[in-house]
């Protein structure tokens, strides 16, 4: 029984541990993009930022789609492809089954506001992404949509509290803008998408949980036994019968019976198929 269970485990860490490196894969793609070309510039030795987002400029609309694979040093890259990776992998495994949308989302929302609300210039980076991903996992969990929501908003904000310093003009040459709609961006997709985070960690309930011992020697009795919505099985002598439908009797209906009758028992009839039954009783909701 002992190596059954070692194998159970390891077969359950087994599968954690290739679900958890598949979880990587998306940000993982995306960073090996967004490195390759890096190393053509490099190797090149010429730039790629003409194909970056121009805020408000027509031209520049379908940098939308660029400039976030785009990076001016590989300093630049380095400082967005680890957090990166980590809030993306985060959103997966805490998102799964919205993750395709959020992550959709907010690439385009953070690029496209950015070029409504940024600078004249030139914008290159994840960085705004980035911080698109932060915002939705901060306010996911500042929401309090779920427990696990709520510790990784809590990790993320003492890891990266730090960030805020992004979202100010303090620096010339960063994209104070960019890193603002990007985190603004995140924060309308946690609150769109309220409903489904808080559904998907929603604590399951038990359903199948093993049912108590009867306090009475039930093979004396025919059909099915019951039980109430707390599991607590009904002796058959507490319930009444209208209608073919089964109710526990009343305090009144039982002082009643005790007067009238000398305590003789009767099998109750068997029960319709509208209730929920399970392997020996029947639920009364």
């Amino acid at each position: 029984m002992r190596k059954k269970n070692q194998y159970g485990q390891k077969a359950e860490l087994r599968t954690a541990g290739q679900h958890f490196v598949f979880s990587m894969a998306p940000a993982l793609l995306a960073g090996l993009l967004m490195a390759i070309l890096l190393f053509i510039e490099w190797a090149g030795n010429f730039s790629l930022s003409s194909w970056g987002l121009r805020p408000r400029e027509l031209r520049g609309l379908s940098g939308i789609f660029f400039f976030p694979f785009l990076h001016g040093s590989l300093l630049h890259f380095a400082s967005n492809i680890f957090p990166f990776v980590l809030l993306s992998t985060l959103l997966y495994n805490t998102l799964r089954p919205i993750f395709w949308k959020v992550w959709g989302f907010t690439f385009l929302l953070s690029g496209f506001w950015t070029w409504c609300f940024a600078r004249p210039g030139i914008v290159i980076g994840a960085s705004g992404w980035v911080y698109a991903l932060l915002g939705i996992l901060l306010v996911a969990g500042f929401m309090r949509l779920g427990r696990k929501m709520m510790i990784i908003a809590g990790g993320l904000a003492f890891l990266y509290g730090g960030m805020v310093y992004g979202l100010l003009p303090v620096k010339e040459g960063i994209s104070w803008e960019g890193h603002l709609m990007g985190l603004l961006s995140g924060c309308l997709a946690a609150w769109y998408w309220r409903r489904e985070i808080h559904l998907h960690h929603k604590p399951a309930e038990a359903e199948a949980r093993p049912e108590q011992e009867a306090p009475y020697p039930y093979w004396m009795y025919n059909g099915p036994h019951f039980v109430d919505g707390s599991r607590r099985v009904i002796h058959p002598d507490e319930l009444v019968w209208e209608n073919g439908r089964p109710r526990i009797k009343t305090e009144e209906e039982k002082l009643a019976e005790n007067a009238q009758h000398d305590g003789n028992q009767s099998d109750p009839p068997s029960a319709n198929g509208s209730f929920r039954q399970g392997p020996w009783t029947i639920t009364i909701s």
